[in-house]
Order: structure tokens, then C-alpha cells, then sequence
């Protein structure tokens, strides 16, 4: 697994700036500056910023066009403002394959593709799955259940706040979601978390989400 301390979300997105829907809407949905706050926010800023920076990857390594990123992230906003969680990669995979046999193999291949775009790509972990879910640290932390649950990016493991691992098929939700935890870490209990990231193929995905977060799951 890639173990490693994050201390700021990702790198500048190559993106159009106007494409950053939802950074002036920031200043109005709580949590006052330097401060981690996203309990009252319709859709968390954070979950902006890791959809279009997934959409950009994907436009750039030619899995998906501009038409589809569209789509996709239409769609994937849809289901945030419903208060359900998304992830890009399952939608542009449905968009494609829709239910059928082809889904499972579609999403693995987006999910290696991007994964191989990072420096450090998370490791495929097949058991992840079968972890009980850290039900107390989510309750203790809504502002990270939220996120988690929206992002479906589930906390495969966790001792307090040293040490966490965070699972997906999304590599790029893993990043952001990684840089996030870490702040909120920081600002709570002033410890810099060791986190690991995990990368999930589709079936233990499915199936972690479903045990972590059991409402509100667009699956």
C-alpha cells in the first residue's frame, strides 16, 4: 500500500477557470475561513474540486470526451445534490456499458488507467472488502462520513486519526478525499495521518459501499 501524509489537495486543474462551478458558492455554505466545515454545504467544495480534476484526467489520457465528461458530471452532481453518492468513473462506465456484463470490465479499466497517471498509485487490495467498517470514527466525524458517503470512498481501515486507509475504483477521489482527511486532522487533533490509499475493483467496491454506507447509494 502507498502510505504517505498529504498537506494540500492536488495539483492546478487543466481545466477552463469558469469551469470551477461552486468556489464562489463556498463563502456561503459554512465553516468560516481556515476552518474544515461541510455538514451545512449543499454539495462540499472538496467534491467539486475532485470531479473536475477526475474529468480533466480523463479527457487527457483519452478515456472519455468532452461530451461524455458533460454528461458524466452532470449526472454525478444530480445525485450529490440528492444527498446519494457518485463517483465519475461508475457513471462514464454505465454511460458506455450501461448494466451489462461489460460494466465490471469497463470500470476496471478506467480505474488502472488513471491509477497509472499518479505518482504513487494506490494498491489493489481484493480483501478490502471483508473489513468492518470504522462505524464509530464516522460517527464521531460527520463532516468525513459525508464525504466519504458522497464520494463512496469508504475508510477501509483506521486507528483514530494515525492511520487510515481509504478505498475506491477512483484514484483521483482517493487523492483529494486523502488531502481532505488530512486537514481536518490537523485542525481536530493536530496529527499529521499516515494514510493509505487503496484502489478497489468493482465488485468489493459494491460491496464496501454498501456496508459503510447503507442509504443514499446511486449504485
Amino acid at each position: 500500500m502507498n502510505a504517505h501524509a498529504q498537506d494540500a489537495a492536488g495539483d492546478e486543474l487543466p481545466m477552463e477557470p469558469q469551469q470551477l462551478v461552486g468556489e464562489e458558492a463556498s463563502s456561503s455554505h459554512g465553516g468560516g475561513s481556515g476552518s474544515f466545515s461541510v455538514v451545512n454545504q449543499e454539495v462540499p467544495i472538496a467534491l467539486e474540486h475532485a470531479l473536475i480534476r477526475t474529468m480533466a484526467m480523463l479527457q487527457q489520457h483519452n478515456l472519455a470526451s468532452a461530451e461524455d465528461c458533460s454528461q458524466v458530471s452532470a449526472m454525478v452532481r444530480r445525485n450529490w445534490e440528492a444527498g446519494k453518492g457518485s463517483d465519475p468513473i461508475d457513471c462514464l462506465a454505465r454511460l458506455r456499458a450501461g448494466d451489462g456484463e461489460m460494466l465490471d470490465a469497463s470500470i476496471d479499466m478506467i480505474s488502472v488507467k488513471l491509477a497509472q497517471t499518479l505518482p504513487l498509485p494506490p494498491t489493489r487490495v481484493p480483501f478490502a472488502g471483508k473489513l468492518i467498517p470504522p462505524t464509530s470514527l464516522y460517527e464521531k466525524n460527520p463532516d468525513i462520513e459525508l464525504l466519504c458517503r458522497l464520494m463512496l470512498v469508504p475508510i477501509a481501515y483506521a486507528e483514530d486519526f494515525d492511520v487510515l486507509g481509504l478505498a475506491s475504483i477512483n484514484p483521483y477521489f482517493v487523492d483529494a478525499l486523502s488531502a481532505a482527511v488530512t486537514q481536518y486532522a490537523k485542525e481536530q487533533t493536530g496529527i499529521q495521518p499516515i494514510i493509505s490509499t487503496i484502489r478497489l475493483d468493482y465488485v468489493g467496491w459494491v460491496k464496501m459501499c454498501k456496508k459503510h454506507f447503507r442509504e443514499g447509494v446511486a449504485l
